[in-house]
């Protein structure tokens, strides 16, 4: 049955943009941070691109907006290093449609139109690449030729179309007609795929009636289904507010009774730079220590002119380790001991000197990092966790590493090296005992060391994990899991198997009972840097379960005690609009109560010891701690589950390991 596509889904002619380079937060910031920069008109927005690529600034992409006789239109003015980079207003259910557009060819690299985008790994695409018209399916970043055909250059704007109608894809360019069928993408949204210069003018979306009538009535019916079961979880509410104004800059902040008044109080770092005589490098400028009223304890050093929301860690951790609470920071080259209390310092000691590097060790190594360290007399520490190396305490030890190539560990009485192991370190280690011997060992990157600094094992990978966590199934395996970047998720069991699953820059990790029904835990992963915001669920054998992409919205997935009945929730974003908590289905089963909070970063934590989660989201100027309005029942057993307790890093491993009390 031949369909008319007249119906009106969706039309661009770029005239509510201002003329010059569209907003894009083209950082590291989004990491962990909600968005920084305004939000284009239309819900536009493109796909991160990998280091290398000249833009405007950090809040600025490479595309522009420019104005013609005939009105604004969209210019990429040069190539892009991507294989992927899809201008987009994201996901759509959408399954039966076409895309129409102008578009002038500046360059030789693919472009062209896209239907049925779920994420920016997966979708159609009709192109021109090299003068050759292509369509193409994309699906989990494996590209596959579908259909094409040669194509006479021509520096005339050509007019695209691209239809998907059930498993039949058809396109038409500049004369020529192509047919592909493929049932891998059921439904999706509508993009622009430019990696090459190209000019984009007026774009249109079209339907059938019959689809339209479909897509307006599972709008509304999702919208009854999310009402229906948000019943079932009990409502977000306001706790706690607090002002720290002039305390906080990024996501560097603590949790622990630092006072000793049984009360949780809040401990927040701020860096500064050191220029080495080759690298510079971030290091910590100031403590300060607040109560939840928002009253100074104390405070540590003075913020700088060139303080700065970073998007790595800072070296300061906190816990009891077996002497009453104590905080451990690296200010400069000097490691110290602090009272929690007063912020004074019980001991310091001079941290060791890195190692001389090979002066082509940039040529050979297989891993990003930047910064070798051995420019500047002693280390700068750029993160640090507590550990057992010696039988003293569970953290009665230290473990310390500077950006990407070096690890100590640390006596956690004297303050002196124990050992030193040069790899890979990625960004934050794990400590657990791997052998039963009652010490510590560190999955340190891709390499398992054991508390003598001796290497136990390794896998050879490229760039580098950012976290790492190591944790024994229900089926009595080992995994040592890592959220790799571009090596993508790493699953390293305990029989020498490796399960390896790409898709995308995998940046974060969290494990969790996100599904109860089902075996052992579940894991989520986000991507970012060139496959920004595709969160991914899966369960014990990696095999996806769920994918959705959200772009900008600073996600970690951090599992959320919210009910106490063992079942975690998802604390997605503290995003203004579609902030809060997901259940399985990436379903927004709780919501914040409105809008009226700082959306900059999130934590999930139980502030005020009642048993059970808090959300906590802040910003420079106030933090707010919500909890359900609704208490959970308790039965007998309190639901308690393991987590990373005062080993808190940006690049964590979010584990909720199942425990009851």
């Amino acid at each position: 049955m031949a369909y008319k596509y007249s119906n009106q889904l969706f039309q661009e002619d770029w005239s509510a943009f201002k003329r010059g380079p569209i907003n894009r937060d083209v950082t590291a910031r989004g990491e962990y941070m909600t968005m920084l920069v305004p939000a284009n008109p239309n819900g536009w927005y493109h796909s991160a691109l990998p280091k290398g690529n000249k833009t405007i600034d950090n809040n600025h992409s490479p595309f522009i907006i420019k104005k013609s006789s005939t009105g604004n239109f969209l210019e990429l003015p040069q190539r892009t290093f991507a294989h992927s980079n899809v201008m987009t207003t994201g996901y759509k259910p959408w399954q039966n449609f076409e895309i129409s557009a102008s578009i002038k060819l500046n360059d030789h690299l693919p472009v062209g139109l896209v239907v049925r985008y779920e994420t920016n790994n997966d979708y159609y695409s009709l192109l021109i690449e090299s003068g050759v018209v292509k369509i193409i399916r994309n699906f989990e970043g494996h590209l596959v030729v579908l259909a094409s055909q040669s194509v006479s250059k021509t520096k005339k704007t050509l007019s695209f179309k691209f239809r998907a109608e059930g498993n039949l894809l058809t396109g038409s360019v500049a004369g020529i007609k192509l047919k592909a069928e493929d049932s891998c993408i059921s439904e999706g949204g509508f993009g622009l795929l430019c990696n090459g210069a190209c000019k984009i003018g007026k774009l249109n979306v079209k339907t059938y009636s019959k689809e339209k009538e479909r897509i307006e009535k599972l709008n509304k019916k999702n919208v009854a289904h999310l009402v229906k079961i948000q019943k079932k979880y009990p409502a977000m509410e306001l706790l706690k507010e607090v002002n720290i104004k002039g305390y906080s800059l990024g996501r560097q902040i603590r949790f622990a009774d630092l006072s000793g008044d049984g009360t949780t109080d809040l401990l927040f770092g701020i860096p500064t730079k050191f220029q080495g005589k080759k690298w510079t490098y971030d290091q910590l400028s100031k403590l300060s220590a607040l109560n939840l009223e928002g009253e100074l304890l104390w405070e540590r050093g003075s913020i700088k002119k060139d303080s700065s929301r970073i998007t790595s860690d800072l070296p300061f951790q906190v816990a009891d380790r077996g002497f009453g609470t104590e905080i451990v920071a690296c200010f400069g080259h000097d490691i110290e001991i602090i009272h929690s209390a007063s912020g004074n310092t019980i001991k310091k000691v001079k941290l060791p000197k890195a190692p001389k590097m090979e002066p082509y060790w940039d040529e050979i190594n297989m891993y990003w990092g930047s910064g070798h360290g051995d420019d500047m007399p002693n280390l700068l520490a750029d993160s640090l966790m507590f550990a057992n190396f010696t039988g003293r305490h569970e953290y009665g030890d230290l473990f310390i590493k500077d950006r990407y190539h070096n690890g100590w560990g640390i006596d956690g009485k004297t303050l002196k090296p124990l050992w030193h192991h040069r790899c890979n370190t990625g960004h934050f280690p794990f400590v657990t005992d791997l052998t039963g011997d009652g010490l510590d060992d560190v999955v340190m990157g891709y390499s398992r060391v054991n508390n003598k600094g001796q290497l136990m094992g390794r896998i050879y990978l490229g760039d580098h994990p950012d976290g790492c966590f190591s944790y024994v199934d229900t089926d009595g395996h080992r995994h040592n899991l890592h959220p790799s970047g571009e090596a993508g998720f790493i699953d390293e069991y305990d029989d020498y198997r490796i399960s390896e699953v790409h898709l995308g820059h995998v940046q974060h990790l969290s494990i969790g009972n996100f599904i109860p029904d089902k075996p052992d835990l579940e894991r989520i992963i986000v991507t970012y840097h060139g496959n920004e915001g595709i969160i991914v669920l899966m369960d014990m054998n990696n095999r996806v379960l769920r994918k959705i992409e959200k772009y900008g919205a600073g996600s970690i997935c951090q599992p959320v005690n919210w009910t106490g009945d063992g079942k975690e929730l998802i604390a997605f974003s503290a995003r203004h609009g579609d902030g809060g908590l997901w259940d399985e289905n990436f379903d927004l089963v709780v919501p914040f109560p409105n809008d009226d909070r700082p959306g900059q970063y999130l934590e999930v934590h139980d502030m005020l010891g009642l048993g059970y989660d808090q959300i906590i989201v802040w910003d420079e100027e106030k933090l707010h701690v919500y909890g359900p309005a609704k208490k959970p029942k308790k039965n007998g057993k309190v639901y308690m589950p393991k987590r990373p307790g005062p080993h808190t890093s940006n690049y964590q491993v979010n584990f909720s390991l199942p425990a009851w009390q």
